[in-house]
């Protein structure tokens, strides 16, 4: 009997493929497809995910394959920077999440000086929050700390 070794060049694919459907069904299915004579809102994230599921059966099949990778420590640190950023955003909102985690990430783990990487930060963040929130209107998660002092 032939043992079948799963390795992230397998695993990583099947977890991109659930997003990207995941992604397909959310926005269709909340923001839908086509509306007021264009594209809705749902119809970039369905893009997207269609792209990335396809993607992923291709990467699935070419990565079981090859053998395994082997990592370092260090490969395992923009994972867990996100996880704690993600976590972050739930708890005092995204943009000051966002802050923070390139504050942290040019402070901390580029060695960048305070002045270079808090000004970054600060320029980066409110370029996105311009962008998304201003003038394209995406609603972003405010927080848990943020929903608690509104009440």
């Amino acid at each position: 009997m032939k043992t079948i070794k799963i390795n992230t060049r397998a695993a990583i694919p099947v977890f991109t493929f659930a997003v990207g459907i995941i992604w397909v069904l959310y926005g269709l299915k909340n923001y839908g497809w086509w509306g007021n004579n264009g594209p809705a809102s749902g119809f970039f994230p369905a893009i997207v995910g269609v792209i990335l599921a396809g993607i992923s059966i291709i990467a699935f099949i070419d990565g079981a394959k090859l053998e395994a990778p082997e990592y370092f420590k260090a490969s395992y640190h923009p994972f867990l920077a996100a996880v704690v950023t993600i976590i972050a955003a739930m708890v005092i909102g995204f943009f000051p999440a966002l802050l923070l985690y390139i504050l942290g990430w040019l402070k901390l783990y580029e060695k960048y000086n305070w002045k270079l990487s808090l000004s970054v930060s600060v320029i980066t963040t409110a370029a996105c929050y311009g962008i998304f929130v201003m003038w394209l209107q995406v609603p972003f998660p405010a927080g848990f700390v943020f929903d608690l002092i509104l009440g």
